[in-house]
């Protein structure tokens, strides 16, 4: 299983990195925008779906998706 690249994390790190701790004005402003985005996405509901399970199925295999009711209610 292969990891999803996440541009916006790791512009989020380089601004920490060259912003906030190396001083970079530019850095500071970009991560600024990258983390207000990211606080914007979490209080409006929106999040991004990511890949639970990625398998390569091979000729002959199928994959069954189902659904179990949520019993805590």
């Amino acid at each position: 299983m292969g990891m999803i690249p996440d541009p916006l994390g790791y512009l989020r790190r380089q601004a920490i990195r060259r912003g906030v701790l190396g001083g970079s004005r530019a850095w500071l402003i970009l991560g600024g925008v990258a983390w207000g985005f990211r606080l914007l996405t979490r209080v409006a509901g929106t999040r991004r779906l990511r890949a639970v399970l990625t398998e390569e199925l091979r000729p002959g295999e199928s994959l069954l998706i189902s659904h179990l009711p949520d019993e805590s209610r």
